[in-house]
């Protein structure tokens, strides 16, 4: 059978199957919530290992219009396109010959705009916003009762906005976390894992022993700085994005951006230690003197960590060997499992 065909069948008959199932779950009510949280966007990254971008596309947008038809919920087929687009985000990172951490750094970007987007028309249609939700913790925590500022008067030191838009980042970010790991393991316990998925599947076996090793590649790493001083650029110069939603999606992506391009100095500085001292105490000092400073001087911290990672990149390569560790555990993991 030709391979188009072949795939466009395949699709066809897990789409029927995700249409039933969803029906089901959601006219008996159980189908909101984890379902349409994790359920959905699992569902349709295993259907792009099978059957690739055209046609896990083409399920969607047919499951999506017969749900809305049958079922008359504009709102819930709102719902479902948001789950459907994260599951086609992770279903394509996979797929991607990259690693672990270039796929969560461009995997949140994508979900934090569709996201964002998507919770435009959530608002309007269903007055449920998560980003009214967060609004309203950070106006609780802005405006506390007396007794909470009693055991916790730090709370009043704390930069709200900065808080605001660190939980709208850290959703979809924790979206796609748990649906890109929850995808590998369910698309290996159904053997729909190509070459590159297995190689990522065995990275995940391995993140407890050498998450420390894998980093961004050298491009997503350059072009996280390249947008973080893009985007104060435009604060130094006072142009204001008078868009809420573009600020918002800005913000988040500044603040992504800040956590994939600290974490990774962070770890390639205190490899680099580890390697030349082999002193446990120093990698526990460099630690809390990490925290402490990130803390107290979060941009001057920042910039150290990024000159100092850069250059050490540059006169040792400790990116591309970190790499290397990475790659050569997996490759004799393969071997050992050949799955």
């Amino acid at each position: 059978m030709n391979s188009s065909i072949r795939k466009l069948t395949e699709a066809a008959i897990l789409t029927s199957v995700f249409i039933v199932i969803t029906l089901f779950a959601l006219s008996t009510g159980i189908g909101y919530g984890i379902y349409l949280d994790f359920g959905v966007p699992i569902v349709f990254a295993l259907i792009y290992f099978r059957c690739d971008f055209k046609y896990t596309l083409l399920s969607g947008i047919s499951s999506i219009a017969i749900i809305m038809l049958v079922l008359g919920n504009f709102i819930t087929a709102i719902l479902i396109s948001q789950s459907f687009l994260l599951g086609i985000i992770c279903g394509y990172l996979l797929c991607l010959n990259s690693g672990i951490f270039d796929d969560l750094f461009l995997g949140s970007i994508g979900g934090v705009i569709f996201m964002v987007l998507i919770d435009i028309y959530a608002r309007n249609l269903i007055g449920y916003s998560f980003m009214e939700e967060f609004q309203g913790y950070i106006d609780f925590f802005k405006n506390p009762p007396t007794y909470l500022l009693t055991y916790l008067p730090f709370i009043k030191h704390i930069n709200f906005e900065i808080l605001y838009y660190s939980f709208i980042a850290i959703f979809p970010f924790g979206m796609v976390f748990s649906i890109y790991f929850i995808s590998l393991m369910f698309g290996k316990k159904l053997r729909l894992l190509k070459e590159n998925e297995k190689r990522k599947y065995f990275m995940m076996r391995s993140i407890r022993n050498l998450g420390s090793f894998m980093t961004m590649c050298n491009k997503n790493f350059y072009l996280a700085i390249g947008y973080i001083l893009i985007f104060n650029l435009l604060g130094l110069l006072n142009i204001k994005l008078s868009v809420v939603y573009i600020k918002t999606i800005g913000t988040c992506i500044e603040y992504l951006c800040y956590y994939f391009v600290i974490r990774d100095c962070y770890m390639t500085i205190g490899n680099y230690i580890n390697i030349k001292y082999k002193k446990k105490y120093l990698s526990i000092i460099y630690m809390i003197a990490s925290l402490v400073l990130l803390f107290k001087m979060f941009l001057i911290t920042s910039t150290v960590f990024v000159i100092t990672a850069i250059i050490m990149d540059k006169k040792i390569q400790l990116r591309l060997r970190q790499n290397n560790v990475v790659e050569s555990h997996t490759d004799k993991l393969i071997e050992t499992y050949k799955i």
